[in-house]
Parts: C-alpha cells; structure tokens; sequence
C-alpha cells in the first residue's frame, strides 16, 4: 500500500531540554479593591440619573406588557376568525 507522506508543520519544535523546568515565581496577588458606595449614595449625587434611570426602566416594562398583550389579543382574534372558517366549511361539506 501506498504511505501517505504528511509535511512537516511550522511551528513543530522538537524538545531538545533535558534539564528540568526552571519553577516561576507567581506575583503577589492585588490588593482588595476599596468598597464601593450603594445606589442610595449613587442617587445622592446625581438625582437626574436616578429619575431617568427610573423613567427608562418603566418605559421598557410597559413597552413588554403592550408587546405581549397585543399578540394575546390578535392569537384571540384568529383563533376566533379561525373557528368561524372552520364551522363555514363544515357547513359546506354538510350539503
């Protein structure tokens, strides 16, 4: 059979150490960043952020509830459009 003969890659680095590997010394680990202030002190100092932020999150809310109640509504509505079809055909097979 025949031997397929596969090219060498690279970025292939034969392992020619035979020593043994050199430990790493790890960094100390970073100091405990400071703590940070609340929400309560956030809109302290910024009022308008706070009510905007408050404004923005109820437009979002009732924006969802009006998206899932309007597919509520025209499911219903074609559910309904949908039985009244189906009685009509029957109706027609029926004569």
């Amino acid at each position: 059979m025949l031997k397929p003969k596969y090219p060498t890659p690279d970025t292939y680095v034969p392992n020619t150490h035979t020593h043994a590997p050199v430990p790493v010394e790890r960094p100390a680990p970073p100091a405990p960043a400071p703590a940070r202030s609340g929400i309560a002190d956030l809109a302290r100092s910024n009022p308008a952020a706070a009510v905007a932020g408050v404004v923005v999150t109820g437009v979002v809310l009732t924006s969802m509830l009006l998206a899932v109640a309007i597919t509520g509504l025209a499911l219903s509505i074609s559910g309904v459009v949908l039985l009244v079809l189906v009685r009509m055909l029957r109706q027609e097979f029926r004569r």
